[in-house]
Formats: C-alpha cells, structure tokens, sequence
C-alpha cells in the first residue's frame, strides 16, 4: 500500500484561498479492508488530489501519523496514571489541531505521578501538531474578533493595578487575528503579537495590527524585549510549554511580568464534569490548576502573585454553535430555532478559565 496516499486518506486537504477541505474518505479505516478495495481508495485520493492541486493550490499532507509516548511537559517524569480514556476515534492533524475547538474524546489523558500535571500522553509530534496550527483556518473564532477585543479590554482595565503601566510594551503569544492587540492598544500599550496560523496573522495584519506569523522559538532573534509577555489561552496548546516558556522568560525586561491565561482544571465545574468537562479537546495538550501552573512557573524563573477568574464576552449565537460542536444536549434545535437578534446579544460568562500573572524571581 502506498503510504503518502494512506495517510493522505486520514488527513484533511487544505486550500488556502478556500478554507479547510474535509476529504470523507479519510474516515474509512483503510488498514482493515481489503487490498483491492484500499487500492481503489488510493487511486481515488490521487486523482482527488491532482484536482485539488489544479484548483486551490496548497495542500497539507502528514506524514508518520504516530502517536508517541512523551514526559511530563512539566518536570520530564516518566510515571503517570491515566485519567481518562479515549471513547471517539480521529486521526487526522487538521481535525484535531486545526481550528480552536477541536474534537472531543480524542485524548488518553494522564497525570503526572511527580508533579500531577495532567496531559495527553501519547500524542503526535510537535512536527505533526505546529503544521496543522499553520494552515489552519478558523473563521468563525476570527468572527468574534470585536466581542474577544471587548473581553481582554474589560479584563485588562481589571487587571491594571497588577501590571506595568500602560505606555509599556506587551508581546501576546498565540494571537490569533490579533484581539488583545487591539485591546492593549487601546488602553495605551505598546503591543505586537505571534501567531502560528497564516490566515489569523494575515487577518490581523489587514486591520493594521504588528503580528509576526510563526512561533516564538521561530521568531524570537527577530524581535526584541518586552515589560509584558502574555499567553492568552496558549500554553495548554503547545507541545513542549516549558521550552516556550523558557525562551519567553529572555524576552522579559528587568521588572516585566508573565501573564498566562488558562483553562483551569482545578475549577468545581471541571471535577463535576470530568471526561465531558467542555475545556477537554484535542487542542489541549495539557490541563493546568493553580497549583500545577505555580510549579510550573517556578521550575523557569518565575514566581506568580496574582490569580483571578477571566470572564469573556461573546454573541449569543456564537456560544450555540459552540455548544453545538461540543455536543451539548439540543444546542443544535435550540440555535436553529433562535431568532437572528438574539444571536447577536453579547452574553458575558465565566468557563473555569483562570489568569495568572508572575514576576521574574530573584
């Protein structure tokens, strides 16, 4: 069997001037058919792909799918207990890493029996995972650009007392189409941003915004220093978090600060939720409480004095979706019968995120 086209068949064609392309026969399994019947699959992934190539352009391929065993992204122990279990099967990069949401019940979920970090173990490579955040696109997370700008406005004027003043400068990690850019402009900061995915950078670079597109190990020699370096719903997305970290701390001016927000395991609605706990996706590598991103954060130099509860505010309609790809219980009839005006009302809610901001230790 020709390897390129049978992982081809578990992978998502991509097109960048048309958005993600789903190929339905990546959901045949195709090591447990017969040959001649996988063969006509491959010839039929071919010529789709020729088509493709003709038509759009780009067109991501992966190659060793492999889910690897990996140390704790914490402190590199190798012991570790499994939490949760996988109950749904999806194998293909785009899915699983392309757009914010991701997939549920994808995860063999771990702890930590050092540090009691919990994280995805095995997964796919950090090759395999960066390559699916570049080329992925998420139109409907950059669709709520001015509702995202709106919530890190309201969350940064709270958070003001415990930051370098404004006029000081900010580097927002992961920025996606650039909203807290935008917000810390606004406030007066001085603030340029990263982003992996080329479509939310080139979104963020239209509306005038400075965003580097790549990531910060990528990017780092190009830029300079900052009072303030944010990961703002990141540091659970990345493969290896203490080396971002790590790299981020080089960055930091004498007396700046580290902000990181995150999902936060540790919450009541977390440990009431368990496995269906809606932060628990494909996109989340690892899952942080406060007290595993303090050991985390005080592993690499730093050592955090402020915790509080991050509110965003978002349309109506748009959390229904959400609720929708989550699987939530008749959030697909409920949005279907909701009138078009109230899909439009800005609903401010709380989901167990929690943000942390450090200072560099002594």
């Amino acid at each position: 069997m020709d390897v390129l086209f049978s992982n081809t068949l578990r992978s998502v064609l991509y097109s960048q001037s048309h958005g993600p392309l789903v190929s339905q026969a990546k959901r045949l399994n195709t090591f447990s058919m017969p040959m001649h019947a996988t063969q006509i699959l491959d010839i039929f992934c071919a010529l789709a792909l020729s088509t493709l190539c003709m038509n759009f352009g780009v067109i991501v391929l992966f190659d060793n799918l492999i889910r690897l065993s990996r140390s704790c992204p914490n402190c590199g122990a190798d012991e570790q207990n499994i939490v949760f279990e996988p109950w749904k099967h999806e194998d293909s990069p785009t899915m699983l890493y392309g757009a914010a949401s991701g997939v549920k019940g994808t995860q063999t979920l771990v702890t930590c029996k050092a540090c009691s970090l919990m994280y995805e173990n095995p997964c796919y490579s950090s090759e395999v995972i960066t390559k699916a955040y570049a080329n992925s696109f998420d139109a409907g997370h950059d669709s709520q650009y001015e509702m995202r700008a709106l919530s890190f406005r309201r969350s940064l004027t709270k958070l003001l007392p415990h930051l370098p003043s404004p006029g000081a400068t900010v580097l927002d990690i992961g920025t996606a189409g650039g909203a807290f850019l935008t917000a810390a402009e606004e406030l007066g900061f001085k603030a340029e941003g990263i982003e992996p995915s080329r479509n939310l950078a080139e979104s963020g670079k239209k509306r005038g915004l400075k965003i580097h597109n790549g990531t910060l190990e990528g990017c780092a020699s190009e830029i300079g220093t900052f009072d303030i370096v944010c990961l703002w719903d990141v540091i659970e997305h990345l493969y290896d978090p203490g080396k971002c970290i790590e790299v981020a701390r080089q960055l930091i001016n004498p007396g700046g600060v580290l902000l990181i927000n995150f999902p936060d395991i540790g919450t009541v609605p977390a440990k009431l939720f368990g496995k269906h706990f809606w932060w628990i996706l494909s996109v989340h590598l690892q899952h942080f409480n406060q007290a595993t991103i303090t050991d985390f954060c005080n592993r690499r130099g730093f050592e955090p004095y402020h915790f509080s509860k991050y509110y965003q505010v978002l349309e109506f309609g748009y959390l229904e979706e959400m609720a929708a790809h989550l699987g939530l219980p008749l959030a697909s009839t409920i949005h279907k019968c909701t009138p078009n005006f109230m899909k439009k009302w800005h609903i401010p809610y709380y989901a167990s995120q929690t943000t942390m901001i450090a200072r560099l230790s002594v």
